[in-house]
């Protein structure tokens, strides 16, 4: 009788305190909702920048690191991005396109032709990232090898700047009153797209980049007075310059000395071809970057602001097109 009796008190006791903390429970279900005001959300902003990509195109965005860190032979270095006026990137070749850069130089030799001419193609659309890669292929003991390198090779020299084979090791950091010279550690930067919000680029996939500041300045910077002619520069497929002109038109009556329509022949009048092209006005002071190329099969004429230009067949020496940034 005395267990049982003891068993039945146990009960309201329990009953009796789970009653004398359920209002306590009720409380903090039922507790009136945190209205701390939600901090405001972080508006990007950054700082503008033009970048130049390994494909040639160009791209103004907003620059969103603060710093950016360098590996110099001095040590690190932290760099401000509101100090930087211009970055040269060093030559990123990405894993993946160099394994397949150097499966198609594998295949320059193979039994089947049409291999072979798929991999020439291949390498000759990859640019000056399997230049270096070509460069080496030359010396192959395979004289079909070291023919088909030597025939990209002469491909990409034609229609990539000379500038940009060089494989440069180091990437170049231009500030307003300083050059810095040594490897980025970052593999990506962000960046503020008008269209597409903030996304990551990869240092592989570019090749320079100006601030606001630099942007307007550089052009003008390395800019020398325009010749009337490039006349002096054949066969020099690649090369780039940069002129400083003035807009021409002839004068009533008067034929332009100028032939072609996007490609001119190398002695068309320079500072005419610009005013065709739309770089300039007649009398307007600009500067202009151009870059030699192979003279096309024919040069075609047309009419464009107030300069009628010529045709003509095929020129030997070389021709020249404005690089439109």
């Amino acid at each position: 009788m005395p267990i049982t009796r003891t068993l039945f008190l146990a009960a309201p006791i329990s009953l009796t305190l789970a009653a004398l903390f359920a209002p306590f429970h009720g409380i903090a279900a039922n507790a009136a909702p945190d209205r701390t005001p939600p901090e405001p959300a972080r508006i990007a902003t950054g700082l503008d920048v033009e970048v130049k990509c390994v494909d040639e195109s160009s791209l103004k965005l907003k620059l969103l690191d603060e710093k950016l860190e360098l590996v110099t032979k001095y040590g690190f270095l932290q760099i401000a991005v509101g100090d930087i006026r211009r970055i040269e990137f060093a030559h990123r070749c990405p894993a993946d396109v160099a394994e397949k850069i150097a499966l198609a130089i594998s295949k320059l030799g193979h039994s089947d032709f049409q291999i072979r001419e798929q991999a020439t193609t291949e390498l000759k659309n990859h640019r000056e990232r399997s230049y270096p890669f070509l460069l080496r292929s030359l010396k192959n003991d395979d004289p079909e090898v070291s023919r088909r390198a030597d025939e990209a090779l002469k491909f990409i020299q034609a229609k990539v700047p000379a500038q940009l084979l060089e494989a440069r090791d180091n990437d170049v950091v231009f500030t307003e009153d300083s050059k810095f010279t040594g490897k980025l550690t970052a593999q990506s930067v962000r960046v503020l797209t008008g269209m597409f919000g903030e996304q990551t680029l990869k240092l592989a996939d570019l090749r320079s980049l100006r601030t606001g500041a630099g942007i307007a300045s550089d052009e003008f910077a390395n800019a020398v007075a325009a010749p009337a002619t490039l006349a002096t520069y054949q066969q020099q497929f690649g090369k780039e310059l940069v002129f400083t002109l003035t807009g021409h038109t002839p004068a009533n009556g008067q034929q332009a000395t100028v032939w072609g329509t996007d490609v001119y022949t190398l002695d068309s009048n320079l500072a005419a071809a610009a005013v065709h092209a739309g770089l300039a006005k007649p009398g307007e002071v600009v500067a202009v970057r151009v870059r030699v190329v192979q003279s096309p099969a024919q040069y075609t004429a047309s009419s464009r602001n107030g300069v009628n230009s010529n045709a003509y067949g095929n020129f030997a020496s070389g021709a020249f097109e404005f690089v439109k940034r």
